[in-house]
């Protein structure tokens, strides 16, 4: 029984000892499949990668070095990053060089956006093209070009290295916004308002303010008026300019409550009998006012036949179309216009006398001192007579000159007349002027104040070389000498009897000092 047991332990421990040689020196078709017919002896694979340190004395002559460098450990871009300003238009070449001349993958970017994976072209835009050395060439057909353009080399997951180029795209201004500080465009009197111009291109644009037609000092984004009044409301207008294509503008309109502002075209309108006549007067006012026409204090009613109302400019100009005149039209009419916060009135008269106009003044030429005196009169009547009146300042006496009576064109007439040097003197003077048609005469314009000839120095010399010619200092001929005193000689011989008089006495003075000293 004992040499049983022992026998079957002998057994086992030799099957053990045959199982290890097995695994240890017999393959399986698999193994052999995935890692092949290895021996120590083998060279190491092409596509394995061995790192050394410099003094690694298993590599001495350092002949691992191509390797690592086309694994890109070495590999650099030697383009430097850059700004490229361009017109739309135009065409920009990007570089990319590197230190390889090996063929190597590049990918370009713009803002982040792939735009090449090596030779492929991941967009459909055809403004982009590949060329020689990796270097892409951008043809520039709108602001939307700017941006930044972005090289990168792909050697490993960990070595890329990068190259980013900025491209900026001129273009023409564009007013992004136009607004106006807390949005309110309607403010009182007295408010401060400021308004915000914004805009967009390249170069940054220079930005100005209008008011209606007229520049006004301030540039820059904001306007600031301060204290406003009614007079600054209106429409105001931002322009943008860069030089670059044409200015960009945008408007925007500010309202100022205030009262009506009346003001009319002519204070005095000429008509005639069965003519029609207008009568003007211009309503500024926020809110918009309502415009009331009155003769005598009475409204005008428009639906009588011969009265017609018409407004135009938003309002702003009010016109009286009054047909067929008659005796009892003509007078004086009211503009009165009110809102809210107030009302004012002007007057018009309507008349069928002659309306004189003002005083112009000409003067010919330098040498003469003659006033012309001329002034614009409207007559639908004929004028049949036109009387000058003028006085020196001060006077209360008139002097009339009579005016020889034009024709007139299209119901205006000239006066004209000229006021002579000889009947003026020097100083300030007055004038005016009237004319008289059938209905009557017309009132006088208003005074005009010229300035009257000044008899100076000029006039002077005119009227004394014609009556006393001027005497010249003369020697005649004829004259004795000694007819001349001694007070009036001329002065260069009263000069020579002096030096003459003084070298006499220099002369005795120096010939009794030397006797004298003889002595």
């Amino acid at each position: 029984m004992r040499f049983l047991i022992l026998a079957c332990i002998v057994l086992a421990c030799s099957g053990l000892l045959t199982a290890g040689v097995v695994k240890k020196d017999v393959k399986t078709k698999d193994e052999e499949d995935i890692y092949g017919d290895l021996d120590e002896n083998d060279d190491i694979q092409k596509d394995q990668v061995v790192y050394y340190d410099d003094d690694n004395e298993e590599d001495p002559d350092n002949s691992l070095a191509d390797i690592t460098e086309n694994n890109g450990a070495n590999v650099k871009i030697i383009s430097a990053p850059n700004t490229f300003d361009a017109n739309i238009g135009e065409v920009v070449r990007l570089p990319c060089l590197t230190t390889s001349t090996d063929d190597l993958v590049r990918v370009w970017s713009k803002d982040s956006g792939l735009i090449y994976q090596g030779n492929i072209n991941t967009r459909d835009d055809d403004n982009y093209k590949l060329i020689e050395n990796g270097t892409l060439e951008v043809t520039i057909k709108s602001q939307d070009d700017t941006g930044n353009y972005a090289c990168k080399v792909a050697l490993t997951e960990t070595n890329q290295p990068e190259v980013v180029h900025h491209v900026l795209v001129r273009y023409s201004p564009n007013i992004t916004a136009l607004f106006v500080k807390d949005g309110k465009k309607v403010v009182n009197s007295g408010d401060t308002v400021t308004l915000t111009c914004q805009a967009n291109g390249y170069p940054q644009p220079k930005i100005s303010w209008y008011k209606g037609n007229e520049k006004l000092v301030t540039e820059g984004e904001s306007l600031t008026v301060e204290n406003i009044k009614p007079k600054n409301a209106g429409s105001y207008r931002c322009l943008a300019d860069n030089n670059i294509g044409r200015p960009a503008h945008n408007y925007l309109e500010i309202f100022v409550n205030h009262g009506p502002i009346v003001s009319v075209e002519k204070y005095l309108v000429q008509s005639d009998h069965e003519e029609d006549a207008e009568l003007v007067c211009d309503v500024k006012a926020y809110p918009n006012a309502n415009v009331v026409w009155q003769r005598n204090d009475e409204n005008i009613i428009s639906d009588e036949p011969k009265i017609t109302f018409k407004r135009e400019r938003n309002n702003e100009r009010n016109i009286l179309i009054i047909k067929n005149l008659t005796d009892s039209d003509f007078g004086q009419y009211s503009c009165m216009a009110s809102n809210t916060y107030g009302k004012q009135t002007r007057n018009i008269k309507l008349v069928k006398l002659p309306l004189v106009g003002k005083f112009v003044k000409e003067q010919s030429t330098e040498s003469s001192k003659d006033v012309h005196l001329q002034w614009k009169v409207e007559s639908r009547n004929p004028i049949t007579k036109h009387e000058i009146q003028y006085r020196r300042k001060g006077e209360t006496k008139w002097e009339s000159q009579p005016v020889n009576v034009t024709g007139g064109e299209k119901d205006s007439y000239l006066i004209k007349s000229t006021l002579e040097d000889l009947k003026l003197g020097s100083g300030i003077w007055e004038t005016r002027a009237r004319s008289l048609n059938s209905h009557g005469w017309s009132d006088f314009s208003d005074i005009a104040v010229f300035q009257g000839a000044k008899h100076g120095s000029h006039h002077a010399k005119s009227k004394h070389s014609k009556k006393e010619p001027k005497e010249e200092r003369t020697t005649d001929s004829s004259t004795p000498a000694q007819h001349t005193s001694e007070k009036e000689a001329p002065l260069g011989e009263s000069t020579s009897s002096s030096i003459s008089l003084t070298s006499s006495l220099a002369l005795i003075v120096f010939t009794i000092l030397a006797n004298q000293a003889g002595q």
